[in-house]
Parts: C-alpha cells; sequence; structure tokens
C-alpha cells in the first residue's frame, strides 16, 4: 500500500489507531512496516504505541489535544490542573494535560504535548462533563469536581486558608457550592474536611468582594 492510499483511507481521521489496521486488504505487518517508515520520513506522528495522527503537511483535521487526551487512555476526563486552568479558577496557564482513569498512573509526551493520567479508584470516576473541541468530544471535570480531585491528590494539603490563597484561586463565583458539597461526600475525611474550608474560603471571598464593588 502506498501513502496515498492510507490517505485515502484515514485522511479524514483525527486519530489513527492500528486496531483498525485489520480492516484493510493488507497484511498487518506489512502495514505495520510501512507505519513505521512514514514515522521515520514525518509523514504520520506517533502518540504512543499503535496510536498516529498525520503530520501538518497531511492532515485535514486538526487534532484536538482535549479530545486526544480523552483517546489515549480510556477511561478518563481532564482535571487536576488543566481543569482548574481551563476554567480560569487558577491564573497560570497550564500546559500539561492532567486526567484522571481507573487505569494506572502513566505519562506519555509526543509532539501535541505531555499527557499526564492519575490514577483513582472507580468511586471517585465521576462528576465531569462533555464538552467539545474543533468539533471534537471531550470529557472534563465540572469545575467543583476538579477542585476536590486536586485536593485529593495533593496530599499535602490540609485545608487551611492560607493554602488556598497560595494557590491563588480566582473566579469562585462560577463555583456551585451545593454541587461541590454533594461531590465531596465520595471523598476520604481529610477531603471532605479540606472541602468544607473551602466552602467557608469561597464565602469569605464573595463577602470580600460585595463590599469593594
Amino acid at each position: 500500500m502506498n501513502f496515498d492510499t492510507f490517505l485515502h483511507n484515514f485522511g479524514e481521521n483525527a486519530v489513527i489507531d492500528s486496531s483498525s489496521f485489520a480492516l484493510l486488504d493488507e497484511k498487518l505487518a506489512d502495514i505495520r512496516r510501512q507505519v513505521s517508515g512514514w514515522v521515520k520520513k514525518g509523514y504520520l506522528l506517533q502518540l504512543k504505541k499503535g496510536v498516529y495522527v498525520l503530520s501538518d503537511t497531511y492532515r485535514k483535521i486538526t487534532p484536538s489535544e482535549l479530545f486526544i487526551a480523552n483517546y489515549l487512555v480510556t477511561p478518563s476526563y481532564l482535571s487536576l490542573e488543566y481543569a482548574l486552568g481551563y476554567y480560569d479558577l487558577i491564573p497560570e496557564k497550564v500546559t500539561v494535560y492532567t486526567s484522571l482513569t481507573t487505569k494506572k498512573t502513566q505519562t506519555f509526551t509526543n509532539a501535541l504535548g505531555t499527557f499526564e493520567y492519575r490514577s483513582v479508584k472507580e468511586s471517585l470516576f465521576s462528576g465531569f462533563t462533555k464538552l467539545a473541541a474543533n468539533n471534537q468530544d471531550f470529557f472534563i471535570a465540572l469545575p467543583e469536581k476538579a477542585i476536590l480531585d486536586f485536593f485529593y491528590l495533593r496530599e499535602d494539603v490540609l485545608g487551611v486558608f492560607g493554602e488556598f490563597e497560595a494557590f491563588r484561586f480566582q473566579n469562585l463565583e462560577i463555583l456551585k457550592l451545593k454541587r461541590f458539597q454533594e461531590f465531596s461526600r465520595v471523598y476520604p475525611s481529610r477531603v471532605r474536611k479540606a472541602g468544607r474550608a473551602f466552602i467557608d474560603f469561597v464565602k469569605q471571598e464573595k463577602d470580600a468582594y460585595e463590599k469593594v464593588r
């Protein structure tokens, strides 16, 4: 198979997965050898073993890194620092795509960026929503869940106002405190305690904002 034929089959795909090679009328070993050669030539970019995107020269669809973050590890959803930055809850620009998964903790670094996955138990794998970027769907934690996930995986968080101030949380008015409280119930006591303190912190910040308006 030449590269033009490969493009005819996969040129409209945001992601090319080797699992779909079995549908082609070619020997798998031959396809894999050709794909390896096309990666070396720069026609394809390998995101992880068996997952590729076309290089800029040949792609018709620009892959969304947010979609890719979900695709590289399934199931997963974006959360932690990336989600906090996405919702503008922290001022820092977050360049690492941080996600939670029920699978093992791992990291992939490729041409599209660095994708980190932290493992959590199934009871904590919830509280996310489906959005879209470049017409490609992705799952991301709701703002309240992203904060609780962050507290959970930062074992040094004790739940004092000084910590919340150090994280430079902002735009807290977007948070739904009732939903935050409901989400917190599935977490260990340390996180629930930090969550209660955070609710007080948010209320204090809102009161301070109202006084200066």
